[in-house]
């Protein structure tokens, strides 16, 4: 826009632009310019005003312009025959530069293309202020429903459970950590502590078939092995390939002290006596959810009873993780050395360790922990229902053979297929996952020393499950042409009594010989689960062939 009443500068001023632009407005005096801003929708990149003029002068119609449209940026450059310093002072104050005349061409020419630039950054900041506006607008519309979504599963979570405590922390809006209790219709609790891949709304999304397949499947009271094969299930739909939970899943009976624990991917958990001491680390030895298919995926359980007084710990990686300024991790000594000192709050002692050691408030990664202070409390047992659950068992006599030869043995995830028969005769709850946990350490005992002649010494030492896992492999794929195992099983309903035999074709051993694990062991201890949860354990055929008696609805002795 250029603003003259002369006449003669309008056309010399059109002459020097007209190349340099698309369009140009010219105005007579300062309130055709002032008129035109208010009646126009397409307002100047750039507007070229004399100071002294007719009706309304330079100055008055930049300050009223400047004034009423704050909104954008458009340069206004001064044409002054005057020179004294005050009426310079006035030209950068209502407007952004001047010119003195008379005009020189490469002088206008230049300052209008850079101010043209300067306009030009200006609206594309503009637009992307607007743009960011509207973005942060919608996320944070999108965040009030998820959030929403969040706060009416954690309304589900059960928190009346007494020896029940947990913590869980985000490093952003929302957390990829998930800790959920939810009471047991049979008496006792269910409890969950799961970590998603990554952080904020896509982990937090990842917990969402979680939370949901938790709460269903517990209201139901189902066991706790069909609770983590239908969370696996689930999360194999709904999650990416690149995403997964680790998770510690548990179920605690009635009595308060018994506990069924599952575990996929988290840091070891640690059971600490009364006086704080640390009894036992529990590894998690299943891979996390959303991984394995269904008839990969392994749904044993580890079965443990606690004394009065004595807890878990369950933590996420953010706990072991965290850094301090030097990049160092918190680590598992640190975390044990807290426990050691017996804190009064074990969660609080953590937290305000980790917060000394980093030196930060705000966690960089998000972190959980669960603790189950035993006797675990819970006063919702309902009796109906208890005693449809340990009813649903098959009335039909059962008795079926199986053989599979050395290419089921390679491709198959036996444990999986077994259970699978399993559940025709025992349709859920603790009978199926002890079972399952029973069998599962007799098919790994058939497959690994039997047919493969695998030694449990080879896991001593800082790699030895690495070594003895990497030549399990390496022999599995070598595995002889002739190599078979027979599974049989027997089912009488009357006495509610399963009978299942294993047997192999390969090395011989002598059960007599066979040893407990010691506590300087991290391996062996399966046996003791066989002989502890059986009701009979016979072997035969020089070892080669094992067979077990279970009987449902029976107390069953701790391990």
């Amino acid at each position: 826009m250029i603003v003259e009443d002369q006449r003669m500068n309008q056309v010399l001023l059109q002459g020097m632009l007209k190349s340099h632009t698309e369009r140009l407005i010219v105005c007579d005096d300062g309130q055709q310019a002032v008129d035109y801003f208010h009646s126009s929708s397409e307002l100047p990149d750039i507007v070229i005003m004399d100071v002294i003029m007719p009706v309304k002068n330079g100055f008055e119609a930049a300050k009223e312009i400047k004034a009423e449209f704050t909104s954008k940026h458009i340069p206004i450059i001064f044409l002054t025959a005057l020179s004294d310093k005050e009426s310079f002072g006035k030209c950068l104050l209502y407007g952004d530069d001047f010119i003195l005349k008379p005009v020189d061409r490469t002088t206008l020419i230049a300052k209008v293309q850079a101010h043209f630039r300067t306009a030009k950054i200006y609206r594309e900041v503009a637009q992307q202020r607007d743009e960011l506006t509207s973005y942060r607008e919608h996320v944070d519309y999108e965040h009030s429903v998820a959030e929403g979504i969040f706060g009416n599963f954690m309304e589900k979570c059960y928190k009346d459970a007494r020896g029940v405590d947990f913590l869980s922390s985000s490093c952003t809006v929302f957390n990829g950590d998930l800790v959920l209790i939810s009471p047991r219709p049979q008496g006792g609790i269910y409890a969950i502590l799961a970590d998603a891949t990554g952080h904020g709304l896509p982990a937090a999304i990842s917990t969402i078939p979680v939370a949901r397949g938790f709460f269903s499947m517990a209201a139901k009271g189902m066991s706790l092995g069909t609770i983590v094969s239908e969370i696996n299930g689930a999360l194999l739909r709904f999650l990416p390939s690149s995403m997964m939970v680790a998770a510690s899943v548990v179920e605690v009976s009635a009595n308060g002290l018994e506990m069924n624990w599952w575990g996929g991917g988290l840091p070891d958990a640690y059971v600490i006596d009364s006086d704080g001491s640390i009894v036992e680390t529990l590894v998690s030895k299943h891979m996390p959810f959303g991984v394995l298919n269904d008839d990969e995926f392994e749904a044993d359980i580890v079965k443990i009873r606690f004394e009065p007084g004595q807890k878990v710990l369950f933590y996420s990686d953010g706990l072991t993780e965290a850094p301090n300024v030097s990049k160092e991790q918190f680590g598992e000594q640190r975390t044990e050395a807290v426990i050691n000192s017996a804190p009064t709050d074990l969660i609080a002692g953590l937290m305000d360790a980790v917060v000394e050691f980093t030196g930060e408030e705000e966690a960089k990664d998000d972190l959980s922990l669960l603790t189950l202070t035993f006797p675990i409390s819970a006063d919702n047992i309902d009796e109906t229902l208890q005693a449809e659950l340990h009813n649903r068992t098959s009335r039909l006599p059962v008795s079926l053979s199986v053989s599979l030869d050395h290419e089921a043995i390679k491709s198959l995830s036996i444990m999986a297929e077994i259970r699978l028969l399993l559940t025709g005769i025992i349709s859920g709850g603790e009978d199926l996952d002890l079972l399952c946990s029973v069998l599962s350490e007799l098919v790994a005992n058939t497959v690994e020393h039997g047919l493969l002649e695998l030694d449990s010494n080879l896991k001593q030492g800082e790699n030895g499950f690495l070594v003895y896992y990497q030549l399990r492999e390496e022999r599995l794929e070598q595995l002889a042409v002739s190599a078979e195992i027979q599974f049989g099983l027997q089912f009488a309903p009357k006495e509610k009594k399963i009978t299942i035999s294993l047997q192999h074709n390969g090395s011989s051993f002598d059960p007599n010989v066979i040893t407990q694990a010691g506590d300087d062991k991290s391996y062996g201890r399966g046996m003791m689960l066989i002989h502890q949860l059986c009701d009979g354990v016979t072997y035969s055929e020089d070892g080669r062939c094992v067979t077990i008696d279970y009987v449902l609805d029976q107390n069953k002795n701790e391990f």
